[in-house]
């Protein structure tokens, strides 16, 4: 039986080790390596969600050429339920991602399928299992619209939904805007990181980006601040729960990691603050390593945060 459905972006990464800054114009730097991953928000929660021992089925489209062929391999390695569409037709999308020393980091993508990507490339009955995560929002053009239908069809079947909105390359157009407004209230978990709710909340302060969110309409809100760990809202409840302190050598992904270990830990049982805290370690541990190893188990991550929770 499946747990869950992941609906969103697939690409490849191409991943820089950190560097001290971006080169002048007209001049070149080096960094140690570049590596070739497995990508998108939605792809890369899916294999953390196969990881940590969730039976998991994702729906995403990606091109018949080299890029897709190496992605198909990797869904077949991690045992991926696969609903992937293969267009004769378009490219893969591929990110180049930038990271510096200074923990931050920087993208420049060609969204290839993922732009044309939306439910004429499969069937709402393929949506199964007990929980329905969203991914990539912002960066699925034709699949935006399709989002209301996913989740409602979701609800009817009595699963949870998930969503992560991700940046908004297109800029945050009041029109865009309103599309999460109207979605949010539908949620069961909404999971923005620090700048995506500065943009929908039109705040810099954490705590009133919560509260904003909340009165919205959003049932549980998990902003995500990074090594600082994350801001937990849910009606009059706001708390953060604090990250953990890791020797991190790159942070893309982290935020993916941290969705599929909190559907881990909620389908688990586990109190909706240890939810976070497993999320928050599961983070946490995703950044000390590259390539698939950054990926945690379910005993790696249960290992790492058991001494902060409550239900072990």
């Amino acid at each position: 039986m499946i747990d869950v459905t992941v609906v969103g972006d697939i690409n490849v990464d191409l991943l820089t080790n950190p560097i001290i800054n971006y080169p002048a114009r007209d001049k070149q730097i080096t960094t140690e390596m570049i590596s070739l991953n497995p990508g998108g928000s939605a792809f890369n929660l899916a294999i953390a969600c196969t990881k940590l021992g969730l039976k998991t089925k994702f729906i995403g489209k990606i091109g018949k050429d080299i890029f897709g062929d190496y992605l198909q391999k990797i869904i077949k390695e991690t045992k991926l339920i696969n609903r992937v569409k293969i267009s004769k037709d378009e490219k893969t999308g591929i990110t180049f991602g930038i990271a510096f020393k200074d923990k931050t980091r920087s993208f420049i993508s060609y969204k290839g399928t993922n732009n044309t990507f939306s439910i004429n490339d499969f069937k709402l009955s393929e949506i199964e299992g007990k929980v329905l995560a969203i991914s990539g929002y912002n960066l699925l053009n034709s699949l935006r619209r399709d989002v209301p239908r996913l989740i409602n069809y979701a609800k009817e079947n009595g699963m949870k939904v998930g969503l992560d909105p991700n940046w908004d390359p297109n800029g945050w157009t009041q029109e865009r805007l309103n599309d999460i407004f109207d979605i949010i209230k539908r949620l069961d978990w909404f999971l923005p990181d620090i700048n995506e709710g500065e943009a929908i909340a039109y705040t810099k302060n954490d705590v009133l980006m919560v509260k904003k969110m909340l009165n919205l309409g959003a049932k549980c809100l998990l902003l995500k601040e990074g090594s600082k760990g994350c801001l937990l809202g849910q009606e009059n409840y706001v708390k953060l729960i604090p990250g953990f302190t890791v020797e991190s050598i790159n942070t893309t992904g982290a935020g993916d990691v941290f969705f599929a270990a909190f559907i881990k830990a909620q389908l688990m049982g586990y109190s909706i603050e240890d939810s976070v805290i497993f999320a928050n370690a599961a983070g946490a541990l995703s950044t000390t390593k590259i390539g698939m190893n950054r990926y945690p188990t379910f005993d790696e991550v249960k290992s790492f945060a058991e001494p902060r929770m409550q239900f072990k």
